[in-house]
Formats: C-alpha cells, sequence, structure tokens
C-alpha cells in the first residue's frame, strides 16, 4: 500500500502556545504505512492532529487579508475598500466560479480524513480509553466541518466513510437541510459521550465535552432560525448544561479585561471553551500588522489596516447608563467617544484613543495640524491609503505590546494569540435567546443577559420586557459582545436580516478638528457615505455550490438564484 508520510512539526493544532509534551511525545521517527498508523498511540494521535489541522480557514483565523473571516466582510459591522475582492465582500458581486470564499472541496477532505479514523479506530489495538478519545475528537471534528458546510451552503453531500472510487457511488446528491442538521448533531452528541470534561495542560487545544455541547447548542440556535423554530428548545437545553447542569462552573466569564481575554498571554482563560491554537514560530497570524492602524511605527513598521469597522458597529455600544447611544442626543454627539459600553473601548480603535503611548487620531486632520488629509491614521489620508475608510479601525484581538512590520508580517513574531472559537458568553446568550424563543423573558433569560452586561460595567435590563422587547435586546447583546468574532454573518442568516442591514450604504464618523474664535480646536463629527452595500435576498443567504464541483458531480444542485 502506498506509504504515507507525515511531518510532525509544532504547528498542528494541537499545539499550546508553549510548543510542549503533548506533540514532542508523538514525534515520529520514520514514515508509517496507512496500517500502521493505528498500531501505535503516538502515530494514531499523529493522525489525529492532522485531523485537527484541518479547522482552518476564514471562520477560524484572524488576519485581515482576502480570506478574512465573513463576519468581517458580508456584513454591517465592517468594510474593506480598494482590495481586489471588495465588491464582492460589499455588494455580492460574484458567482459560482468568483466567490470570494471557497470551502466546499476542502471541508470533504477534511471530512474524508476523519472517516478514515472513524472506520479504523474500533479495530485498532489501542486501549479502549484511548480509541475512545480518539474516535470522541474525530466524531467532533467532522461535526465542526459539517456545520461549516451547512452554514455555508444549507445542506450537504453527508459521507460516514471513506469513499473509494472503485467501488463506491462517489456522484452522490446533497442530503436535506434537516438531515444535514440531524448528522450534525448526531456526530456533536457521539463526540461529547466520549470526551474529557478538562484536558491537560499538554494537550490544551484538543476539544472537550464542553466544547462539544457548546457547538451542539449553537446548531440548534441556528437551525431554530433556518429550519425550524421547534429546534430552540434544543438550544436552551443543550446551552443549560454547561450553565448550570452538569458541567455548570466548568466555564465563566473572563473578569481581568475583556480586551486581554484575547491576548496570547491570556490563552486559555476560564471562559475559552474551544479555540483553535496558534504558535509562534509555526503557526501564527498577522493581524498586529494587517489590521493595525498606519503609525505609530517607522517606515518598515506600520499597520495596512485593511479592514474597517463601520459606524453603524460604533453606534450600536450603548452608554455606561445603559440608555442607546444618539447622535440626534447632542450629549452624545459632542462627545462620541466618552462614557460608553466597556466592550466599545475594547472592540474599535477610534479617535482619541490611547495607543502604543501615543493618541491615535483617526480625524483627517489632527489638533497641531489642521491641515486636511496630512493625518497618516486618518480618514482621506493623502500619503497613506491604508489609512481608516470609517473612522475606526479593528481594537480587537490588537495587542499595543506587539510590533508592527515585517517580523510579525513574515515571521509571526507576536502572531502566537489564538482565534476562540467558542466562549462562555456566547453559551449565556444562547441560551437567553433560546429560552426567550420558547418560554419568553423568563428569569433565566435576565440571569444570562445581565451577567454579560455587568462584566461590560452596564445595568441590568429593565423588569417587565415583552418577548419581542427582549429579542430586541438580547441580538443587540450579540452584537456588540461578539463583535468581529466570526458570528454576525451566521446571525444575519438565521434572523433573516440581511433586507434589512445590508441593503443600505456603510457609513464612517468624519471627524474634523476645527479652530474657534478663541483660538481653542474643537473636534466636529459627520456621518458620511464610505461604500455602497447590496443584498438580494433570499439568494445571498447562501454561496453558491462551486461550479468546479458541479462539473465533477452532475447530481450536485446549486443553490437558489446562483
Amino acid at each position: 500500500m502506498k506509504k504515507v508520510i507525515y511531518s510532525i512539526f509544532c504547528s498542528l493544532l494541537l499545539l499550546n502556545s508553549s510548543c510542549t509534551d503533548f506533540m514532542d511525545n508523538i514525534k515520529p521517527t520514520s514514515s508509517v504505512t496507512d496500517e500502521g498508523i493505528w498500531l501505535t498511540e503516538s502515530s494514531a494521535m499523529l493522525f489525529m492532529s492532522k485531523v485537527y489541522r484541518e479547522l482552518d480557514g476564514t471562520y477560524y483565523k484572524v488576519n485581515g487579508l482576502n480570506d478574512h473571516a465573513l463576519d468581517i466582510l458580508f456584513t454591517d459591522d465592517c468594510i474593506q475598500i480598494g482590495e481586489k475582492d471588495s465588491n464582492k465582500w460589499n455588494l455580492f458581486d460574484f458567482n459560482s466560479s468568483s466567490a470570494p470564499l471557497d470551502r466546499w472541496g476542502n471541508r470533504y477532505t477534511a471530512i474524508r480524513r476523519a472517516n478514515i479514523a472513524l472506520k479504523n479506530l474500533p479495530d485498532s489495538p489501542l486501549s479502549e480509553k484511548v480509541k475512545e478519545r480518539l474516535i470522541g475528537d474525530a466524531y467532533f471534528l467532522r461535526a465542526m466541518f459539517y456545520l461549516e458546510l451547512f452554514r455555508y451552503y444549507g445542506s450537504a453531500i453527508l459521507i460516514d466513510k471513506p469513499l473509494d472510487r472503485n467501488t463506491d457511488d462517489i456522484f452522490l446528491a446533497r442530503a436535506t437541510p434537516e438531515a444535514t442538521l440531524q448528522f450534525i448533531i448526531s456526530d456533536f452528541q457521539k463526540a461529547a459521550e466520549r470526551l474529557p470534561i478538562t484536558v491537560s495542560d499538554e494537550e490544551l487545544g484538543r476539544a472537550t465535552k464542553g466544547a462539544a455541547l457548546g457547538m451542539m447548542a449553537a446548531t440548534y440556535l441556528y437551525a431554530g432560525g433556518v429550519i425550524d423554530a421547534k429546534y430552540y428548545a434544543d438550544a436552551a437545553k443543550t446551552a443549560r448544561i454547561l450553565v448550570n447542569g452538569d458541567l455548570k462552573g466548568t466555564y465563566s466569564l473572563y473578569q481581568e479585561g475583556f480586551a486581554e481575554m484575547f491576548y496570547e498571554e491570556n490563552e486559555h482563560n476560564s471562559e475559552v471553551i474551544f479555540d483553535i491554537q496558534y504558535a509562534y514560530p509555526y503557526r501564527w497570524s498577522s493581524a498586529q500588522t494587517v489590521l493595525a492602524p498606519p503609525q505609530p511605527g517607522t517606515p518598515a513598521e506600520y499597520g495596512w489596516s485593511k479592514d474597517h469597522p463601520t459606524a453603524s458597529l460604533a453606534d450600536e455600544f450603548e452608554m455606561i447608563t445603559g440608555e442607546p447611544f444618539d447622535w440626534s442626543n447632542p450629549e452624545h454627539a459632542a462627545a462620541p467617544y466618552e462614557n460608553r459600553d466597556k466592550r466599545f473601548y475594547a472592540t474599535l480603535h477610534y479617535n482619541g484613543k490611547p495607543w502604543k503611548n501615543k493618541i491615535l487620531y483617526t480625524a483627517q486632520n489632527t489638533p497641531t495640524n489642521l491641515n486636511l488629509k496630512e493625518n497618516p491614521n486618518g480618514m482621506y489620508s493623502a500619503d497613506k491609503p491604508s489609512c481608516t475608510k470609517t473612522g475606526y479601525y479593528i481594537g480587537k484581538y490588537m495587542n499595543e505590546k506587539v510590533l508592527c512590520g515585517y517580523d510579525n508580517r513574515g515571521r509571526g513574531v507576536g502572531g502566537g494569540h489564538n482565534f476562540i472559537v467558542l466562549r462562555y458568553a456566547e453559551v449565556l446568550l444562547t441560551l437567553a435567546e433560546a429560552e426567550n424563543e420558547v418560554n419568553g423573558p423568563t428569569n433565566e433569560v435576565y440571569s444570562a443577559i445581565n451577567e454579560i452586561r455587568a462584566r461590560a460595567g452596564l445595568p441590568g435590563l429593565p423588569s417587565g420586557l415583552n418577548k419581542d422587547e427582549m429579542r430586541t435586546r438580547i441580538r443587540h447583546e450579540r452584537r456588540v459582545e461578539l463583535a468581529l468574532e466570526g458570528k454576525r454573518w451566521f446571525d444575519i442568516q438565521r434572523w433573516k436580516i440581511g433586507e434589512e442591514v445590508l441593503n443600505k450604504d456603510a457609513e464612517g464618523c468624519l471627524v474634523t478638528y476645527v479652530k474657534q474664535l478663541d483660538g481653542s480646536v474643537v473636534p466636529t463629527y459627520e456621518k458620511v457615505f464610505v461604500a455602497k452595500k447590496t443584498f438580494m435576498a433570499p439568494r445571498d443567504y447562501l454561496l453558491p455550490i462551486p461550479q468546479s464541483a458541479r462539473d465533477k458531480n452532475p447530481n450536485l444542485d446549486q443553490n437558489p438564484m446562483w
């Protein structure tokens, strides 16, 4: 049989940030045959590391280039201007051969690897304990791969074994959305039955029971919007296990700073349920340069600021008193960046924010240089095309201790921060939303939302809200809590609000410093057009099946209107 050679480095997903024993203990000394993979624990775990490594792509990274996460570029939270795919993201201006994102083929490569593991592990000579754990890993990963297909394409071809093109029918049709959902739920359930509640430090990055149940709750919540509202009850029931059920106390909201929760030095904190492992110099992100403002920095150490948060997102954050931010309120409009929800300051860079021992000005001028277009970090900068287009830069994930420039962009220095796929705050939001859809604003709903708001320095929600009012509050809370984390696009899908929020121009906030008669200099603020956005329902709620895949499979149908 053909031999496969697995070269292993710390870049494989199961590494923790210090690159320690878990992978060191399974380094092969030579290649192994297909059959030999399953004879020893080290080689079997090596194969499973390769399957974990398939958790890649736009949903599992913060980078900022053209393959950025969907919630950054398809939604009303962020825009990209002047890049090769900008119109594709902003206008859904593509077809089945030119989509800016293709997750179809590579997900089936990943699914095949998981299926190989599930086929071979049951009959391997490994101990039952090791086999069950690895089978749990494989079920979890296969569910994650199919969940991507479900969210992006609506349904999938369901394959539960490694196919042989010489003996199996490989030209299969897609299953229904309902069947796809049930397949995913079954895999998460099987994973939860086999995975441990916690892992040792050497195994950080491997899935746990909480990760399987948390992702299953998120899947049910998504299905409640796109398939049938009956699944909200399942979402609430599953999320409840982590909040006040068998896994109560395993996770909690991180209380040492909202911004700091995403820093490399705080990885695997109490809130993280599942994250993608990054570790310099093996697997790393260039976000600290690609998303950063152009200055401060030497000519060789500058930010690219590829993606720009919108005024819509900035305006969504409440005042610290709990009242909505409102440009028509003179007090709010005079000082829009004062006394806001704590998450505002951790999520966005804005005009006047302290950054890298300086004051970051995103205005088109500065208090000390009133000439327009001469602020390198400001809107309409004449000499820095990478300056903000909206008056904002991404602040979440950004660590001011990390230097911009080639060391980060090209070599990964400072880019070892993990990408959090699921955290406890999302589970609380899932429980609150699902329970409200089933039973209205119960005490359980209030408790979950108010716990999140308390960390943000906000008062609790007012009592007496009805179901519709609570739904509005929960949707607001999801948007600001999970901003720029790969969630917004899927929320727009399941809430069916694309026509409302994506068929309007993207706006920014133009700040201009103006000298007054008394000699003082004050900022003025103006909402301005920055990019056209369009959305066609129902077409744009799903990506097109790649034409290249349909050319190979005559039984593969296309999504509506593509």
